[in-house]
Formats: C-alpha cells, structure tokens, sequence
C-alpha cells in the first residue's frame, strides 16, 4: 500500500529540466520585449534583460519545484514526565514573505506571524519561518496562502491543540496600478482548535503581533 503523499512533499526539479525552464523563459521574455516595441538586442541597458526575468521568476516561484526545508521536530514526553504541562503558546514572528499575486504575477511584500500550541512534539524555531517563507515562493491568493500555512503545519505536526496564522501584506497590484493605493494592506488571518474556541487566546495572540 503506498504511503500519500502530502501537499508540501515536492520531489526537486532535475538541474537540466530546471535549465530547460530558465532558458525557455528567457526566450519568451524576449518576445515579451519585442512585443512591446523594444529593441533590447541593440541597447546595452536591456540586453540581459530577458535573462534577469527568467532567473527573478524562478526565485519567485521556486517553491513550486524545491522539496520543504527539512523539519526538526522534538518530542515534549520528557517535559511531561518533570510536569511542565499545560497551553504553552509557541510565537514566531514577523517573518518576511515575497510573494507573487496569482493574478497579475506582480510582487506580494509583508509579514505573517504565527502561533501553535504543542501537543507532543515541537518543530525547530528556525524551521517555522523557513517553511513559511517556502510556501510563499510560488504565485499565491493571500486568503488561500493563509489557509495553507495553518494546513501543512497540521500535516507536519499531526497533533497539535491549536494554531493561530495572521499575515499583513501589500500587493503591488494594488499599489502601483489599478487602484494605485499605495499605502493599502491586505490582512488575513486564520485559526484552528483552541484559538478558535478560545477568545483569550486569540486576543492574546493579536496583542503580541501589536507590541
């Protein structure tokens, strides 16, 4: 019986197919340019510049075809047995996200904070921003984005009593075209098991996002 595979398992993308897709955006990126009037192969300004997209929009998107950063996880039993039990809220943040909007592929910057309480086991510190950060290096809708992150630490962790996911951002789609609100953010926030049952909680998480 095979073993499923979860949403944040991605096998890595082969180095000659990963240098196909560069070298093949590279050359749709020209096009772009010549599309729009410019003579990029003669201005010396603008003659890598297919190249600089090709590699900006891989880095953007990497999420997509590198594995999750490893996870450390350690077991609490031995916090049990010396009696240190009880809701122990774990906080992480800011943590700096760039993002791409799904819609207009234009740059998603800010900042999500995040909360869990441990049932057995707890991940690495370091491990929290990075998986986060990875989950971000790929086109993303905010709403969604903020949904994922509280599923794949529920996949990793298995247990846990409770998590809390707020994230602040500004869309460049928003802010430098369009609308053209530049001082606009988009906030979004998510919470499974006791901060959803609990309002203390919940209020206590978005006063340390305040400080």
């Amino acid at each position: 019986m095979h073993r499923p595979i979860k949403s944040w398992e991605n096998l890595p993308l082969p180095p000659e197919e990963l240098e196909r897709k560069r070298e093949k955006l590279q050359e749709l990126f020209g096009e772009v340019l010549t599309t729009l009037g410019f003579d990029w192969k003669r201005d010396p300004n603008m003659v890598d510049t297919p190249k600089r997209i090709a590699k900006m929009f891989l880095e953007f998107t990497e999420g997509n075809f590198t594995p999750m950063p490893s996870i450390t996880v350690f077991d609490l039993s031995e916090m049990e047995k010396d009696r240190v039990v009880g809701n122990i809220p774990v906080f992480v943040g800011p943590i700096e996200i760039k993002s791409l909007c799904s819609h207009h592929f234009l740059p998603i910057m800010g900042n999500v904070y995040f909360e869990y309480i441990p049932e057995s086991k707890v991940l690495g510190l370091s491990k929290i921003p990075r998986i986060i950060k990875w989950l971000a290096r790929r086109p993303i809708i905010q709403e969604l984005f903020t949904r994922q992150i509280v599923k794949t630490f529920l996949e990793i962790l298995n247990n846990v009593k409770g998590i809390a996911v707020y994230v602040k951002a500004k869309h460049m789609c928003m802010t430098v075209r369009g609308v053209n609100e530049s001082n606009a953010y988009m906030i979004t926030e998510a919470f499974y098991g006791l901060y959803k049952e609990n309002e203390e909680l919940r209020a206590n998480f978005l006063r340390k996002i305040k400080e």
